[in-house]
């Protein structure tokens, strides 16, 4: 018999729990005759599962005690092993002491928190690397049920934009940007994609738009072009996104060139001091990239900062709204600074991406040597979240 209540009273709080346990399963996994603490070899020995062995394994090897009990497998699975463990021979007392451990895992889980998910959500505060882990699991699972209830889903949504002195305005900044999605598909026969952009001629005297080019971009692209349907409705031109449905490979790109003359400022005007770029994935996407890349001085010694709001309440956010700060999200995602070094400039999931770069420095006759790049990369980023990099910008004095 084996003193459960005792035990487990006396250890209630995560950081001990965890410490025990890793101890406590480090031990029973010694114990077992010629022990390579290879999760293969001991899968094979205990005839329990090798993945669970080496998330097993992987955890208790975690320094921290709380990282361990982010990572470890949950109690049933951790009683199996111990107890096919005890019968290849591991010492009653040694698999009795983990089996009673595990029973205080099993009590923190359901009398603290109620659900695995709850602990896993209150431990993920406690260092970096499982704060990490936690949202990137849980912007996974996000990202699958969300592809299959819009019915779509892409590989890369990616942002170019860069930012150069107006020729006329020694204040005004013009906007060159290079905007879309690679890996673009569709998973279900009775869902459509409807992507907004631009406006029709005949309301662009109302609003600034920003100039669709003409120009050719399909040699960047990874995959085929995404046959669209274009319509108007409401003022809006509708991109329908409807191919047949197809494989695994049926994988398209849409990327799109915008030109925005004098479209911003390095000066604060009318109370309006933040200046940026941002960006709402229309797609659940694996991956997004948003670089601002900067010539001429714009912006210098201006640290970006990252505003990633939740719109799903209230739609797009303006970041100099105080009634949208309720909808801001704090999140482990960061904007990263990056010199002209071609490596770092480089997007794994689309390897033309420099020639993309220098074709807007070319363009813009700007030396890619001499621009500053910021990027925000996020993996699996939510749908229905907003990404902005925004920057501060002065008063002009005088």
């Amino acid at each position: 018999m084996r003193e459960t209540i005792d035990i487990t009273d006396q250890i209630t709080e995560p950081k001990e729990v965890g410490h025990q346990l890793k101890t406590s399963l480090d031990r029973v996994l010694r114990d077992i005759d010629d022990c390579s603490m290879r999760p293969t070899d001991i899968a094979r020995t205990l005839d329990v599962s090798r993945v669970m062995v080496s998330r097993l394994l992987s955890a208790i090897r975690k320094p921290d005690p709380v990282e361990t009990l982010a990572r470890i497998p949950g109690p049933e699975t951790l009683r199996s092993i111990v107890r096919a463990a005890a019968h290849s021979g591991v010492s009653d007392k040694v698999a009795n002491e983990a089996l009673t451990l595990i029973d205080a895992f099993d009590l923190l889980i359901r009398d603290k928190y109620g659900t695995r998910a709850a602990l896993n959500a209150a431990l993920s505060d406690t260092n970096d690397q499982t704060r990490e882990k936690f949202e990137q699991s849980s912007r996974y699972q996000v990202f699958k049920g969300m592809s299959q209830i819009v019915g779509a889903q892409s590989s890369l949504w990616v942002t170019c934009m860069m930012l150069t002195q107006n020729a006329d305005n020694p204040d005004g900044i013009d906007i060159s940007a290079i905007h879309g999605t690679s890996g673009l598909r569709r998973l279900r026969p009775d869902s459509e994609v409807r992507f907004v952009y631009g406006i029709p001629p005949e309301y662009k005297d109302r609003r600034q738009s920003p100039r669709r080019t003409d120009a050719d971009i399909s040699s960047f692209m990874v995959h085929e072009p995404a046959p669209l349907q274009v319509e108007e409705e409401n003022g809006q031109i509708i991109n329908i996104f409807s191919p047949e449905l197809g494989g695994k490979d049926a994988l398209y790109d849409m990327f799109s060139e915008v030109f925005i003359p004098n479209g911003s400022n390095r000066y604060a005007s009318n109370g309006r001091t933040m200046r940026g770029t941002t960006v709402i994935p229309d797609v659940p996407v694996v991956t997004l990239v948003s670089d601002v890349i900067l010539c001429d001085g714009i912006f210098e010694g201006i640290e970006p900062e990252l505003f990633t709001y939740n719109t799903m309440p209230r739609g797009g956010a303006d970041v100099e709204d105080p009634k949208r700060d309720v909808d801001r999200v704090n999140t482990n995602d960061s904007i990263a600074l990056l010199d002209h070094r071609l490596e770092l400039l480089e997007v794994s999931e689309m390897p033309k991406y420099v020639d993309m770069v220098r074709y807007l420095c070319e363009k813009n006759r700007r030396s890619i040597d001499k621009v500053r790049v910021h990027r925000l990369r996020v993996q699996y980023p939510v749908y229905g979240f907003q990404y902005t990099i925004a920057y501060k910008v002065p008063e002009r004095k005088g």
